[in-house]
């Protein structure tokens, strides 16, 4: 088994810094204004100086990152462009990781997205953003997909590097007509999240997240509770960065969801992925259902029970497509149960099967936030061609002083052969400081059996966002 304290102490500096970092953020958390917006003076004519640059200073005191009153539409095209919102999220992590076989890495890295979107007129808006992830210490980790690090060290996929991460035009109306359909299109590049990210997402934990150069439209055809979606995606910017390798894509996302009762939602889908030559093997074709819903929890807002559970199940099956040399079918299974209580948090167990065809090849998320399932260590973020089976069992505690904190174990076995793989324990803390601050606490262990290797990871994170 991995010792966590030898590779803690051997980070001692980095992990100074990390704090150091933190500190700076903190004081700069404690300068930002509020973000209250300020009602306009009404008293005193006109004429009067005093009155006038107070009204002035008050029109100024916007919601913290917005140019102008987010709730008074633009005048017009120009002012829509002048009068939008900035946008910063601020990161600054530190890492430490270890596997058997390979040194231990420390990563301190920092990802800041900085982006402006325009005010919406008539509907029409436009949103660019930049990422730009930094490395104190590029060489103390490594990251194989780009070749930056240390080839000994354990891998941390946080490469440097700076990108647009989103750049898009939107047309949105909650109705066409007076009573018509809704409808949102976005054409540009994009951050895609379709439910529980399991498919489709954007791997949002890692420092650069993966976004879309897609076409993508919504509506719910008029039909309350319902919402229809597709998008085409002829590129993916995945987390590695501006270097690493992206996919060409003629891919396909087909959703749609209808909420039958507050028991009962229907979500079908298609993911139909051909990515040419860049990653043939991922090229699938996905199709499935997901079925969601809260059990007991009776009428919405404060009549709603404050004790009640809500469920997840999901059965999809998967072929290879467009260039993909292999040819297979797998089948995916997730049922999930999970009790929520006010003031207390949520217990929940569920159980994954990510089925094999023969010990070929395993169904596979080629665009889903991986990281969020199979245990945070990362060990199964791709599927093993012998595929794997899952049960977990999390509790998800509201502690005193408003931290929340999360414990989950995971046993693991394979798919075909039904070996033991070995289990994994996770384990996060966090803290929301001031309603644009959070800081994070997270640790996973992943104990390996027949031949899979022991990992271990730690995380001590701060966010910063407006």
């Amino acid at each position: 088994m991995i010792m966590l304290t030898r590779g803690l102490v051997s980070s001692r500096l980095a992990l100074s810094a990390a704090l150091a970092s933190f500190t700076s953020i903190s004081a700069f958390a404690q300068e930002s204004p509020k973000s209250d917006a300020a009602t306009p003076v009404t008293a005193g004519g006109p004429s009067s100086p005093a009155v006038a640059a107070e009204t002035l200073g008050a029109a100024r005191h916007y919601p913290f990152g917005n140019l102008s009153d987010p709730s008074v539409p633009a005048s017009s095209f120009f002012a829509s462009l002048v009068e939008g919102k900035v946008n910063l999220d601020n990161r600054a992590r530190y890492e430490w990781a270890e596997t058997t076989g390979r040194r231990p890495s420390n990563a301190l890295t920092n990802r800041l997205r900085l982006g402006y979107g325009s005010k919406p007129f008539h509907g029409l808006s436009f949103y660019a953003e930049m990422e730009n992830v930094t490395a104190a210490n590029d060489n103390w980790y490594w990251v194989p997909a780009t070749g930056q690090g240390d080839p000994t060290r354990t891998t941390i996929s946080d490469p440097e590097g700076t990108e647009l991460n989103q750049g898009l035009g939107r047309f949105q109306t909650a109705s066409i007509g007076e009573s018509g359909p809704s409808l949102d299109v976005r054409v540009g590049r994009q951050r895609v999240k379709l439910d529980d990210e399991r498919f489709i997402g954007n791997v949002g934990w890692r420092q650069f997240e993966q976004t879309f150069d897609a076409a993508s439209v919504e509506s719910d055809l008029g039909i309350k509770g319902l919402t229809v979606q597709y998008a085409y995606v002829w590129h993916v910017q995945r987390i590695f960065g501006p270097d690493g390798p992206n996919y060409e894509s003629q891919s396909h996302l087909i959703r749609s969801s209808y909420a039958v009762a507050p028991e009962l939602r229907v979500t079908p889908f298609a993911y139909l992925l051909d990515f040419d030559t860049d990653a043939p093997a991922d090229s699938v074709d996905t199709y499935g259902v997901r079925l969601t819903g809260d059990l007991g929890r009776g009428s919405a807002g404060k009549d709603a029970n404050q004790s009640y559970f809500d469920y997840e199940l999901v059965y999809a099956y998967q072929v290879d497509a467009g260039r993909n040399p292999t040819d297979f079918a797998a089948k995916f299974f997730a049922a999930q149960l999970r009790f929520n209580k006010a003031g207390f948090g949520a217990i929940q167990a569920g159980y994954q099967l990510l089925g094999s065809d023969d010990g070929v090849t395993a169904f596979r998320f080629p665009l889903g936030t991986n990281h969020k399932f199979q245990g945070y260590a990362d060990q199964f973020v791709t599927t093993p061609p012998f595929g794997l089976h899952d049960a977990y069992v999390g509790v998800f505690a509201d502690l005193p002083g408003g931290i929340k904190s999360e414990f989950t174990i995971h046993q693991f076995w394979s798919d075909e052969g039904g070996d033991d793989l070995g289990y994994e324990l996770d384990g996060v803390l966090s803290k929301k400081l001031r309603p644009n601050w959070t800081v994070l606490f997270k640790a996973a262990y992943f104990d390996g059996h027949n031949g899979q290797p022991d990992i271990a990871r730690v995380w001590l994170e701060t966010t910063f966002s407006f």
